[in-house]
């Protein structure tokens, strides 16, 4: 599990750079972190919405039962876990995000720091 972390995290450097700009520079131009918090919010739903989707339909065709995985051999096979892991791990990951950013809305700490 380790290992997915820090391949997220390897992968989405870029991502975490911006955001970490992004939490010092808007403060000082006047713009509502509300308004940043509104839109990952919606872009994160939006994309939980499509992971689970594809879950769906890749549960409902029977691909992600163990015997239909283990009737492959060699690097299908572990395609297909891996698949699945990540499937899943991203539906929960997703799920974290959009419940941290509408924790972020409801609650908006950032009015007790900022000026």
């Amino acid at each position: 599990m380790a290992f997915v972390s820090l391949f997220f995290m390897f992968l989405l450097w870029p991502v975490w750079i911006i955001m970490i700009a992004l939490a010092f520079l808007l403060p000082w131009l006047g713009m509502a972190l509300t308004t940043v918090a509104a839109v990952l919010l919606a872009a994160n739903a939006g994309f939980l919405a499509l992971l689970l989707f594809i879950r769906f339909k890749w549960k409902a065709t029977g691909r992600m039962e163990k015997t239909f995985i283990n009737s492959y051999e060699g690097w299908r096979r572990y395609a297909l876990l891996s698949v699945k892991l990540l499937l899943n791990a991203g539906v929960v990951w997703e799920i974290i995000v959009v419940l941290a950013c509408a924790a972020l809305l409801i609650f908006q700490p950032w009015n007790a720091v900022l000026p």
